[in-house]
């Protein structure tokens, strides 16, 4: 999601806060960027089997 100073933001729906890894909270970017990330992570969640007790976050 676009931020209000026109950067881009990786937003965790389920957390309701922007998303973070490895300590790197995912602000300031690029569109491009931004995309690939919540892409890469979608993705990643979306393999996870049905029956793991891990929610799937789900990131705009």
């Amino acid at each position: 999601m676009q931020d209000p100073c026109d950067h881009w933001l990786v937003y965790d729906l389920m957390s309701a806060l922007p998303a973070e890894v490895e300590g790197r909270l995912l602000m300031g970017l690029a569109r491009r960027e931004a995309e690939q990330i919540a892409e890469q992570a979608n993705t990643g969640f979306a393999r996870q089997p049905a029956h793991s007790p891990v929610s799937r976050p789900r990131f705009a």
